[in-house]
């Protein structure tokens, strides 16, 4: 994928582009022009309520138990049955559920995202 490349308008250079979401700051190594505008992840204007649906685990291990309690604020009993008999686990807005999949996946947890999660 191809970087943008920012042209001063002043002076022709190419700019220094410091993206500090969602501000996306330009600035020219040559003259000194800065330019500062707003730059939006497609991620972060979906308004997609998302699900993650736990698929059931035969024997859930502690290890699981005690992460999904952690992770949902569920209690011990909760969190077992969860991972027991699958079910719904969360439902939020893309952003929060794309971090939320890394730990997800990093703690070994099998699980679907509804709708399908193009992030």
């Amino acid at each position: 994928m191809e970087e943008n490349k920012y042209i001063c308008p002043k002076c022709g250079s190419e700019m220094i582009a410091i993206y500090e979401k969602p501000a996306l700051n330009l600035t020219c190594p040559n003259c000194g022009c800065k330019i500062t505008t707003t730059k939006w992840d497609d991620i972060d204007l979906d308004d997609t309520d998302f699900e993650i649906i736990i698929e059931p685990v035969s024997n859930p291990s502690i290890k699981q138990i005690k992460f999904i309690s952690n992770f949902s604020g569920l209690n011990f009993i909760n969190s077992k049955k969860i991972l027991s008999e699958g079910g719904s686990l969360l439902i939020d807005k893309a952003v929060e559920i794309k971090e939320k999949i890394s730990l997800l996946k990093k703690a070994d947890i099998r699980f679907i995202i509804s709708p399908d999660f193009p992030y």
